[in-house]
């Protein structure tokens, strides 16, 4: 080999080197540092969004109790959850546009809450189970008062679907 073809060779080297190693502007993990805590911010307003609902659904389900708790007869039972799950759907509604609000602006933080909401709903639901559960043995079993079971039992769960409802 020729020096002439050595020092092209080790001049070309260096050039690589010096492109490759050169000064960047900014580190591909610094930017995938700042979309996510960009995105942190979107997914806070989510989770925020998904927990002010089920704890909106926890206050009816308590409300519901102690409405049941007396275990009053299913005509004077039934206007009243009516009238608070019609109350308690106002503030779904609510919540609703404000969780389809986080859909357009951020379709991936609105992804995570609908992710955040699929991990967290069961546990109120089932809650929710433990809570009314004697007021519904009692209305399905000592009475036959089945309108007042499907209130206690499905109905309410429908306020969180209202809520997240596409």
């Amino acid at each position: 080999m020729s020096k002439r073809n050595m020092l092209l060779m080790l001049l070309c080297l260096t050039l690589a080197l010096m492109a490759g190693c050169g000064k960047k502007e900014e580190t591909p993990q610094a930017t995938t540092a700042v979309v996510e805590q960009k995105a942190g911010g979107s997914d806070e307003i989510g989770t925020k969004i998904v927990d002010e609902i089920l704890s909106t659904f926890d206050q009816c389900v308590a409300e519901a109790a102690a409405l049941a708790k007396d275990k009053p007869e299913a005509t004077a039972l039934l206007p009243q959850l009516d009238k608070l799950y019609a109350d308690y759907g106002v503030k779904m509604a609510a919540l609703n546009a404000r969780f389809l609000a986080l859909k357009d602006q951020n379709i991936f933080s609105f992804r995570r809450a609908n992710g955040y909401m699929t991990d967290n709903r069961p546990k109120h639901v089932f809650s929710k189970d433990n809570i009314l559960g004697p007021a519904i043995a009692y209305y399905n079993f000592e009475k036959g008062e089945q309108a007042v079971v499907d209130m206690l039992s499905n109905r309410i769960v429908k306020l969180i679907d209202d809520a997240v409802k596409q």
